[in-house]
């Protein structure tokens, strides 16, 4: 067996744990951890008590028991690493030491193997490493190990399916449920591919008969593909003929020439364009002239028909008189010019305008000849393509009479091969079923029924005398024990069946206790590994009474006599404190004081 034995625990920044370590010595005897809350009047509760649990439980799974979330787990008052180093010894076979250490801000976790560092390439594996080292889930650690007894669920309020894996774990029973699940896949899987085979082999038989039929109507086919094939070969013959005639009949014609004499056409009428684009801007510019002069002879008349100036509003002299008439009769002669000149302009528009009409008519007739001879080219072009393509599939029909009459029947062919295939299907079936068979019988062996049966009634004996040990100890009012499966009936002193829940708090919590040790003893006995320390959170501090307290403190040191263990009870209750100072008990009080929101471990005193 596998002996884990836990030596030291350093606590450093870890929930209320500040800066200045808390450290815990594992040595056997009873120890009880117990101390004082300043900052809530010299209250016991929120001290940082469990806080040694979830960093022991922290340290091997990297977890805590209340499942906290990472940014949670830190001091939130010092604000530095977070730090949790375990020193245990693995003796299996040989002695071997290793010191797990855990790190938050940045998250690490590192592993020393006497000494020498042997953590794996990533968290995950490392703390896999862990797990496999110490042999034990977290569930069987939680229960037989770390026993939060108030912030649980305990065993017998947990649901049917969360009891029987429990138990399974303590007894090493896990190997028949994954193999009987390993069966049950293999099984399912076998029957699987019976029903896969079943299948095809359905599927085999259809397609058999199938290729029966299609070979009795292959010779029909190939025949009426013959026929029609012969067919489209004469009647694109024929089209063949006819097309043949009509592109001989078609000249090409050649636009060549209507274009460039097209394209001559065009470049006169953009000539006569261009001209009269000209001619319309000198007409302009002489209108304007003609205006401009127009308002200047009538700005002069204006003048002589009251001779002042409008300026200056003097009177003009007969000098100036005389020299305004003159130069309306200036302005009179040049009118005259420009509307000659204007005239003239007119006149050779209006001949390039008719000029453009005609050359656009003759443009429109080329245009059409152009069309024409595109329309005679392009019904030839077809016509054509269509002699081609025509010519093509003759070849390629003349291909698929050749390939029809040399093709030979291929479904004989076909049904030897399906019958081959239905002979192998056939065979897998019959192989399949003898799995099965095998299958059953192996399933039946690993089964509740089977050798799991067998072995759990050899152990069962011991588990309840157990929880009848521990129950009478307790000093309870019921016996219970447990069927094969797993099942449990408790009677209580009048001879009835009761559920767990019949009882009160205090008789629960008896019932609760007995099967927390004999757990324990179980686990001892048939697990395969043991470990050194058990811790009991709050152990006194609800439900039992003086007696009740006594009967948990004898069962104790049964224990501690019997296994040599570390037993450290955590616990806020004062009196307490007796159960660690007692002559007859090896043992030490951890005193914790929490002062201003910090946890800090203290040398233990009566007058504390």
């Amino acid at each position: 067996m596998k002996s884990i034995i836990f030596k030291k625990l350093t606590i450093k920044n870890f929930l209320s744990v500040g800066n200045t370590p808390v450290e815990i010595d594992f040595s056997p005897g009873l120890h009880i951890i117990t101390g004082i809350n300043k900052d809530k009047v010299d209250r016991r509760n929120g001290v940082g008590k469990s806080t040694i649990a979830d960093a022991l439980y922290f340290a091997l799974y990297g977890n805590t028991l209340r499942e906290l979330k990472k940014e949670f787990i830190s001091n939130n008052i010092s604000s530095d690493r977070c730090e949790v180093a375990l020193t245990l010894t693995v003796c299996d076979k040989k002695q071997t030491e290793y010191r797990i250490v855990r790190l938050l801000n940045p998250t690490k976790c590192y592993i020393y193997k006497d000494g020498e560092d042997c953590t794996r390439d990533t968290i995950l594996n490392t703390t896999d490493f862990i797990n496999n080292l110490i042999s034990t889930s977290e569930d069987v650690f939680q229960n037989c190990i770390l026993m939060t007894v108030n912030n649980t669920t305990p065993f017998m309020a947990k649901k049917r399916l969360d009891k029987r894996k429990f138990i399974e774990g303590i007894l090493n029973l896990e190997v028949f449920s994954s193999m009987i699940t390993i069966l049950r896949n293999e099984y399912n899987e076998k029957r699987r591919d019976l029903e896969t085979e079943c299948t095809i082999k359905d599927e085999i038989e259809q397609t058999y008969k199938n290729y029966i039929q299609q070979r009795d109507v292959y010779e029909t086919n190939k025949k009426q593909k013959l026929v029609k094939y012969k067919t489209r070969y004469k009647e694109n013959l024929s089209e063949l003929k006819l097309l043949d005639t009509k592109i001989k009949s078609i000249k090409l014609l050649d636009s060549t020439e209507y274009k460039t004499k097209q394209d001559v056409l065009k470049q006169r009428v953009n000539i006569c364009e261009a001209k009269i684009v000209d001619y319309n801007n000198n007409i302009t510019e002489c209108k304007t002239e003609i205006k401009i002069k127009l308002d200047q002879l009538e700005s002069l008349s204006d003048i002589n028909s009251e001779p002042i100036c409008p300026t200056c509003l003097r009177a003009i002299s007969n000098k100036d008189i005389q020299h305004i008439t003159e130069e309306k009769e200036k302005i009179k002669k040049h009118v005259v010019e420009i509307k000659s000149r204007l005239d003239d302009f007119t006149e050779n528009r209006d001949k390039y305008t008719s000029q453009g009409i005609i050359l656009r008519d003759r443009v429109d007739k080329y245009t059409k000849l152009i069309s024409e001879a595109k329309i005679i080219n392009q019904e030839k072009q077809n016509l054509s393509s269509r002699y081609e393509q025509l010519t093509a599939w003759q070849s390629e029909l003349e291909q698929d009479i050749e390939d029809i009459n040399v093709q030979s029947n291929q479904f004989d062919k076909l049904i030897d091969e399906t019958e081959s295939r239905l002979i192998t299907v056939n065979n897998n079936i019959s192989h399949y079923k003898d799995d099965i068979k095998y299958l059953d019988v192996v399933k039946f062996v690993v089964s509740e029924e089977g050798v799991k049966s067998y072995i759990v009634k050899k152990i069962l004996e011991l588990l309840n005398n157990k929880l009848a040990y521990y129950l009478k100890k307790m000093d309870s009012n019921c016996v219970l024990f447990f069927n094969e499966y797993f099942e449990e009936q408790i009677v209580d002193d009048k001879g009835k069946i009761c559920s767990y829940f019949n009882f009160s708090g205090a008789e629960r919590k008896n019932i609760d206790l007995a099967c927390l040790f004999t757990f324990m003893d179980i686990r001892r006995l048939q697990g395969d590994v043991s470990f050194n320390i058990s811790i009991y959170d709050e152990l006194f501090d609800s439900s039992l009474d003086e007696k009740g307290v006594d009967h948990v403190v004898d069962i104790l040191k049964e224990r501690l006599t019997k296994y040599n263990e570390s037993i450290y009870i955590i616990s806020h209750r004062k009196e307490s404190i007796n159960f660690a100072t007692q002559a007859d008990i090896p043992g030490d009080v951890i005193f914790l004081q929490k002062e201003n929101g910090i946890t800090t471990r203290c040398n233990f005193t009566k007058n504390l």
